[in-house]
């Protein structure tokens, strides 16, 4: 690797090597596991809609309930439609706020064994390694995809609430509204890459703390990467959907600029 991408972490490998795994990906065969996370969304998605139909429901009744108890309220002078119908406009709203935070992290979790194995697969087409399948290690590495990615989904949501505290202070609001936005953006894409990452340190036996260090070391390696998937989560009514097919791509990429750092690309490496 020259000076210039160990300098910069790595963004140069994590860029280039996002937009090679889409050849790679259609080139060896690999392309219909696009079907599945995109299965996955649109389940977690109608879902969402189903269940926001259930509480709207439930919570006009109870204010019906409350008011019919409380005649004399404020409230019981809104018209009961228009009261009906903003429920289910905040409801939607906060829906879309939270699908839109943490989407990522819920295919990430329910697609930790696929990924898993893709992120082996590819590993295995380009360098020709082969990793013997142990059922028992096929567990650990979907948990620690589990774990890693509740972490990072705990992290950026006290980096979240910091932000917005501190876009409500007075007289600097107008200073660390638009930091906040941006600081944001660099933390969701360097915590998703991370976890695109961290399968490549799994399979190579790195614990924990070893991949945390790694990553660090490469961080605009996982700023690129995850940057890219997360690009497509915030595109306007077709983003989470289009999120699943770029999740796919960013393991891709994910495991071949891993396999072009040292630790790596060494003969010599730790799952030998």
């Amino acid at each position: 690797m020259n000076h210039r991408n160990i300098s910069l972490g790595g963004f140069g490998l994590g860029f280039k090597n996002y937009f090679r795994a889409f050849s790679f990906i259609f080139n060896h065969g690999l392309a219909w596991v696009f079907l599945i996370p995109l299965a996955i969304s649109m389940v977690l998605y109608f879902s969402g809609f189903t269940f926001i139909e259930w509480a709207s429901g439930w919570i006009n009744d109870t204010v019906d309930a409350w008011l019919a108890s409380n005649p004399e309220s404020w409230i019981s002078k809104i018209t009961p439609s228009f009261l009906s119908g903003l429920i289910k406009v905040l409801l939607h709203l906060l829906f879309f706020l939270l699908f839109s935070m943490y989407s990522g992290y819920l295919v990430l979790i329910f697609l930790s064994p696929l990924f898993a194995w893709l992120s082996e697969k590819t590993d295995e087409i380009e360098t020709g390694r082969k990793y013997p399948f142990h059922f028992s290690q096929f567990l650990k590495d979907i948990w620690r995809g589990i774990t890693i990615a509740l972490r990072n989904m705990f992290y950026q949501t006290l980096i979240f609430l910091l932000v917005l505290i501190a876009s409500f202070l007075p007289v600097i609001s107008f200073v660390t509204a638009p930091v906040g936005v941006i600081i944001l953006f660099v933390v969701s894409s360097y915590f998703y890459g991370f976890v695109y990452m961290d399968y490549n340190c799994e399979r190579h036996l790195f614990n924990t703390r070893e991949s945390v260090n790694l990553i660090r070391k490469y961080k605009g390696m996982a700023i690129a990467n995850g940057a890219l998937f997360f690009n497509h989560l915030n595109i306007p009514f077709c983003g989470v959907f289009l999120s699943t097919f770029a999740s796919i791509v960013a393991v891709v990429g994910a495991t071949l600029a891993m396999n072009e750092i040292s630790e790596f690309n060494n003969p010599v490496s730790k799952n030998k």
